[in-house]
């Protein structure tokens, strides 16, 4: 697997940035209700460096997921969210496939290409599907490991906050290589 150290390098460490960023509003937003989980950045991560990557950022992805909520959460880090995360990672999976057998929109991409609609409906597409198979699957499995029922209202907040945090990752990336590229940072490939 070409790239395969690199494609794992970034996809952790951006990950964990990104863990660490939205981690930080969870904790400020706690007292209120678990704001913080309306627009969950992490599930963006999963969507991105899937798309982009595909099968080698699996293994920075889970990664990344096992060891941020370690690291930040500490001891009271749930065990059982390994197993969570498995089911958070293929939902992208599934997802990406289903998009691509679907033919609903092409799988062409290349982060150094120009973003346009044609390639963004792609994203769009794995986004909800994604969020969609991940609040039910996500909770099935916790529901299923911890014996409790997981009502409705959890499996919406997963949901809104996937699709939430997803779309703020990406608006923050569009930007972020609009400014690079403006700075002549890194050149656009209109292939």
């Amino acid at each position: 697997m070409k790239y395969f150290i690199q494609v794992s390098l970034i996809t952790y460490i951006a990950s964990m940035l990104v863990y660490t960023l939205w981690s930080s509003i969870t904790f400020a937003t706690l007292d209120k209700g678990w704001i913080g989980s309306l627009v969950y950045l992490p599930h963006g991560c999963r969507v991105i460096f899937y798309c982009f990557f595909g099968a080698r950022s699996l293994p920075a992805l889970y990664a990344a997921e096992i060891t941020g909520p370690t690291l930040v959460w500490g001891d009271q880090y749930l065990d059982y969210w390994t197993f969570a995360s498995i089911s958070s990672l293929l939902s992208v999976v599934v997802a990406v496939e289903i998009v691509k057998w679907s033919r609903v929109s092409t799988f062409n991409y290349n982060i150094l290409k120009k973003v346009n609609f044609a390639n963004y409906k792609f994203l769009i597409f794995v986004i909800i599907i994604s969020a969609l198979f991940n609040s039910i699957f996500t909770n099935l499995v916790l529901s299923i490991i911890n014996g409790v029922n997981i009502g409705v209202e959890v499996i919406a907040r997963f949901f809104i906050g996937d699709m939430l945090g997803s779309i703020v990752f990406i608006t923050f990336l569009m930007i972020l290589f609009n400014l690079l590229q403006q700075k002549r940072l890194y050149k656009v490939h209109e292939d």
